[in-house]
């Protein structure tokens, strides 16, 4: 097309009642600010006619966002015929020079950070270790390295790794240690810190900042460094150093002279910034089709980053409020490092059509506020339409592919989500009952899958929160979900999920249940499919005096999981509907349901016009989950669905393009706690803190802690206060999680007790309900273990306890104790019997006080260790 001034562009199309202006590199109108620019003058001058900004092929630098006010609505931006144009928000790198060790190198200003690569169109790996797996963090320390005072509690900026772990970090400089990013797994999020400082005799870490105390979710953490220069070992990893070189190891085939490599520079992408409390301050008529937006930047703060869940405050490249009848078609969205798109407040009619969203470095979409909003301010009726959104959480892990919080009347239909590892869709942000606008959400004919790869927890295909009446999911095909400790599940009703249909779905290979409910009322789940699950198929967890859930003509074809799990007597309460299902497992027995047979099952009423019969599908283990003529379900009223009919819909090219083949997914690597070797004298704890890698739930200040002046050895030990005002009655109490399940173990403590305090120390496994196995009692002058006195000790004197016991395979149901009292032989006690012989791992050890007399004791030189047992 002929370049020609504003001023006849305007005239030559004035006839026609339309206005088309020309975006190409090297004009007047050369980048898409100054479209806008234009677009917004035409506006200023009178026109009334639509507008229309037609993008020659070329790439457009973004350096910082393009802002859209009420005065820029109006507008088509497309792609000109033919054209692929590109906008960046990054900057290409050249002069790489290749070294002799196989790196190359090239340099960027001094100073300059980023913390994204990406070359020949693929994200680089930000030089980590471990490579793949990660480092099990092994305790909480509670007091500042010295000489580093603590950007915040102890437990949310301080961790402890093994000393071996920590190795890697020696000989970095104090900056280099700083610019190294610890990133931290927390079941269902992550935290990413600067380090303060290490200690590396004991691996003590210390953050710049934090923002989720360590273990409060788990008994365990896994963490990984980022960004040092050792870690450039593997194809494709890359470091930048503080004076400006940028160290790459390239892949196969790259060469320096060819490579294109760009980095981020622009936060965001777009910004529409309207204002929903005003009809004339919002934003509107915009449509956008054809474009690419590649590369977005993001820089670590320096106190370090973490949200609760779903990075719920996270921004995205494109924001938007106050936005009305927008729709974005036919675009490409890239190499981000948060969020995509996050139709914030006040958006409506909105649609997002046939869009690739991929290389992301956190989620997708984001739809409506965390907040309740007001009637104005509530985002709804925005769709989600054919779209393609792959690889996500690349930094951010725990983002979503579509979130909507607060928000009604949303579609997402016909999309294909798949590689991240947290959830694929979730809706909901409520935890609990209080009515929320969150309503007639609808998700239909999705695809999503490959979800979780083993490393965050507690995760769904599509994952509900609280009450959303009108919410329905159905025709979606869901698998392929593993997750890193728990909860790799399919379909997932979470806290107070309420009013939801789960209808025709396909949902196989989860490592946990294909359904489950944590705690909810009145959904329904009908007519699904639901197989092949690694540990479990259906669960749920906590029952409530109503209808939890209609469970109602579905096909249970099961792996090798448990077929109902978490707790027999919930699904024995009599709060959840089952009827007219097929359950069968190939090849195995009859499955038990909540601990009972099929018989027993169905004489308490439960399951009513349910079979156990194979449901005759033509070859589920080839993907063919059609049903023969004369299978059982469709005499019961299951109505046949074509699951291939979920994913994207087009042409071939669009369809080849969301067929993306992803590698087998990580089933079964459940990070298993660290066995637990424990030596604390707790010299290292801070006068008044709490006892290190213990559990409390004591609600009294002071109940357990710390003291200065009582120790047996050294200058500190444990005190416990208890009291008739302290409740329930076993307070205070502490405990640990060992993770003994086999040889030998032994606990040895120092104990000092007031006359009438009362001690029960005590092992148990982790079975519903538990098992005890050593147990002993202190009170009253005297020590008790299989209802007998072993022997009296004197009150306010320090004695020595120590008990071993077999565990495993290994396990006799006996255990040895040895008691040592100041004065006294000391007493041996063997083959003592344990409380529930079932009793076979260790997974709580902790002291508890039943009395109820206002009296102290004092606890010091704590050890629990685990040995193979001796060969004879």
């Amino acid at each position: 097309m002929r370049l020609v001034s504003l001023a006849l562009l305007f005239a030559s199309f004035a006839s026609a009642h339309a206005l088309t202006l020309e975006l190409r590199p090297g004009t007047g109108i050369s980048d898409l600010a100054a479209a806008r620019d234009a677009a917004r003058k035409a506006h200023a001058e009178g026109t009334k006619d639509p507008i229309t900004v037609q993008v020659a092929d070329g790439t457009y630098a973004l350096t910082e966002p393009v802002v859209f006010e009420p005065q820029d609505s109006g507008v088509t931006y497309e792609a000109a015929p033919g054209a692929k144009p590109v906008f960046t928000g990054g900057k290409k790198i050249t002069g790489w020079q290749a070294g002799a060790d196989g790196i190359w190198t090239a340099h960027v200003e001094p100073g300059t950070s980023f913390e994204a690569l990406w070359v020949n169109g693929r994200r680089a790996t930000r030089a980590r270790t471990p490579k793949e797996d990660y480092i099990q963090a092994i305790g909480q320390p509670l007091e500042a390295l010295p000489g580093t005072p603590l950007a915040g509690p102890p437990q949310a900026t301080m961790l402890q790794i093994a000393p071996k772990d920590a190795e890697i970090l020696r000989g970095l400089s104090p900056e280099g240690l700083h610019d190294v990013n610890v990133v931290v797994l927390h079941s269902w999020s992550e935290t990413r810190h600067r380090l303060a400082g290490i200690r590396f005799e004991d691996g003590t870490l210390q953050f710049t900042g934090g923002s989720r105390n360590f273990f409060s979710l788990e008994p365990f953490h896994r963490l990984c460094f980022e960004n040092l220069r050792s870690a450039v070992t593997d194809p494709g990893d890359w470091f930048l150093a503080r004076d400006g070189t940028l160290f790459y190891k390239p892949r196969p085939g790259e060469k320096p002279e060819t490579a294109e490599a760009w980095r981020p520079v622009a936060a965001q992408w777009l910004l529409f910034k309207g204002d929903a409390a005003k009809d004339e301050a919002l934003v509107h008529d915009l449509h956008f089709r054809g474009l690419t937006f590649q590369h977005q930047g993001y820089t670590l703060p320096e106190g370090g980053v973490g949200y609760h869940q779903a990075e719920e405050p996270l921004g995205a490249a494109i924001e938007a409020d106050g936005l009305r009848n927008v729709s974005f078609e036919q675009c490409e969205f890239s190499h981000t490092m948060t969020n995509t798109l996050w139709f914030r407040r006040g958006c409506r009619d909105i649609t997002l059509r046939q869009c690739w969203l991929h290389d992301l470095g956190a989620g997708g979409v984001k739809i409506g506020e965390s907040k309740v909003p007001n009637e104005r301010d509530q985002t709804s009726f925005v769709t989600v339409d054919n779209c393609i959104i792959h690889t996500g959480g690349r930094y951010f892990l725990s983002a979503i592919g579509v979130l909507i919080f607060h928000a009604s009347d949303c579609i997402i239909r016909h999309c294909d989500i798949a590689d991240f590892f947290y959830s694929g869709i979730s809706i909901g942000w409520t935890w609990g009952y209080k009515p929320t606008p969150c309503a007639r959400n609808v998700v239909e004919g999705c695809h999503v899958h490959h979800l979780g790869w083993a490393v965050l927890s507690d995760m769904g295909a599509v994952y509900t929160l609280g009450p959303q009446p009108g919410t329905v999911i159905r025709g979606c095909h869901f698998h392929d979900i593993g997750c890193g400790s728990y909860g790799g599940w399919g379909m997932y009703n979470d806290e107070g999920s309420t009013g939801i249909v789960w209808e025709n779905n396909l949902v196989h290979h989860t490592q946990d249940a294909g359904y489950h409910q944590h705690y909810g009322r009145g959904n329904i789940v009908r007519n699904n499919i639901i197989a092949y699950g690694a540990e479990e198929h259906l669960r749920w967890s906590r029952p409530e005096e109503f209808l939890a859930f209609a469970f109602e003509r579905n096909i249970v074809l099961m792996g090798e999981g448990r077929l109902f799990t978490h707790i027999d007597k919930t699904w024995d309460s009599g709060h959840v509907f089952l009827a007219d299902n097929v359950y069968w497992k190939p090849d195995g027995p009859i499955p038990e349901f909540a601990g009972k047979t099929w018989a027993d099952w169905q004489f308490m009423g439960r399951d009513t016009g349910s079979v156990v019969a194979d449901p005759l599908f033509v070859a589920p283990e080839k993907g063919d989950w059609t049903l023969r003529p004369d299978s059982p379900a469709l005499k019961l009223g299951f109505v046949p669905f074509d699951w291939k009919q979920a994913g994207v819909t087009g042409d071939a090219a669009w369809r080849h393009l969301a067929a993306e083949e992803f590698p087998p997914m990580k089933y079964g690597l459940k990070p298993k706690t660290p066995p637990l070797e424990l030596h604390d004298g707790f010299e290292t704890t801070p006068v008044g803190g709490q006892p290190a890698r213990a559990h409390t739930s004591t609600k009294k200040p002071g109940a357990i802690k710390v003291v200065a002046d009582q120790s047996s050895k050294g200058q500190r030990c444990l005190q416990l206060t208890d009291g008739p005002d302290l409740l329930p009655a076993f307070e205070p109490h502490f405990y640990y999680g060992p993770g003994h399940d086999h040889g030998l173990t032994r606990t040895a403590f120092d104990v000092r007790l007031e006359p009438d305090y009362q001690l029960v120390f005590e092992w148990r496994d982790d079975a519903t309900p538990y098992h005890t196995g050593p147990m002993l009692n202190f009170g009253k002058g005297e020590i008790h273990a299989n209802g007998k006195v072993l022997t009296a000790f004197p009150a306010n004197t320090w004695m020595h306890i120590e008990v071993t016991a077999k565990l495993g395979p290994d396990s006799d149901a006996t255990w040895n104790c040895a008691l040592t009292i100041p004065g006294q032989e000391p007493h041996h006690f063997d083959g003592l019997k344990f409380e529930k012989p079932e009793m076979k791992t260790l997974k709580w050890l902790g002291f508890s006080s039943p009395g109820q007399a206002a009296a102290k004791c004092w606890l010091d030189e704590i050890d629990i260790e685990n040995r193979p047992v001796p060969s004879k």
